[in-house]
């Protein structure tokens, strides 16, 4: 084989190679944008697959989204159906990673497709972890309860020593779901007494929220 021809076998070896990382690898902070025929907006189009796994922010939509060149979008999974669970993003056949919230600058056309696999028998629900601390008096043990709206459930702070002069307050709940987003309702019964709302996107099976507070601004 002469020289020439073992040179232009090795930069196909090395394109390809990078065809494979590409469609293949882990979070992207760029993707291969088409090119749109407007100058001044592109076309956005959103997709879920398999159909009926779950739903996305913006909603899927064969027409596509017009949107302006150069516009910093975010890509949401708002919700996983029962069966499935969010496995990764693809964005002009490109794997964009696995994270629920994903932004991407339009420089050109997109082809957005959410992928949901089936998840395994027992598998599906995972966990939250709702950990209240007080700042500034840690050896404090937060009381009260938690609520989880979507759940319709409720649990009470069980107290939890973390270092030798830290106390938190956690209540765990089972049943959430990876890309969804949850309504997370605290009554404090000491410090700042009264109730609060946060909301939590769960990114992994198992998810940890904590939230801080400062007793010193506490109610009477």
């Amino acid at each position: 084989m002469s020289g020439r021809v073992l040179k232009a076998c090795l930069l196909i070896s090395i394109v390809l190679s990078g065809l494979l990382t590409l469609a293949y690898g882990e979070d992207l902070s760029w993707v291969p944008w088409f090119e749109g025929t407007d100058e001044d907006y592109v076309r956005l189009r959103v997709e879920v697959y398999p159909e009926g796994a779950g739903s996305t922010i913006p909603k899927p939509n064969g027409e596509g989204y017009r949107v302006k060149r150069g516009e910093t979008v975010t890509i949401q999974v708002s919700d996983v159906y029962s069966g499935y669970e969010f496995d990764h993003w693809e964005v002009n056949l490109v794997n964009y990673g696995t994270a629920p919230f994903k932004t991407l600058k339009l420089e050109g056309d997109a082809e957005v497709r959410a992928v949901f696999t089936r998840a395994a028998s027992g598998e599906e629900a995972g966990y939250l972890v709702v950990d209240i601390a007080f700042y500034d008096k840690p050896w404090e043990v937060p009381a009260g309860s938690v609520t989880v709206w979507e759940l319709g459930a409720a649990q009470p702070l069980t107290a939890v020593q973390v270092s030798a002069d830290q106390w938190h307050g956690q209540a765990v709940f089972r049943g959430v779901r990876v890309g969804k987003t949850y309504t997370v309702v605290v009554s404090l019964e000491n410090g700042v007494k009264g109730t609060y709302v946060n909301f939590w996107t769960v990114y992994e099976r198992t998810s940890y929220m904590h939230w801080g507070f400062l007793y010193s601004q506490k109610k009477m």
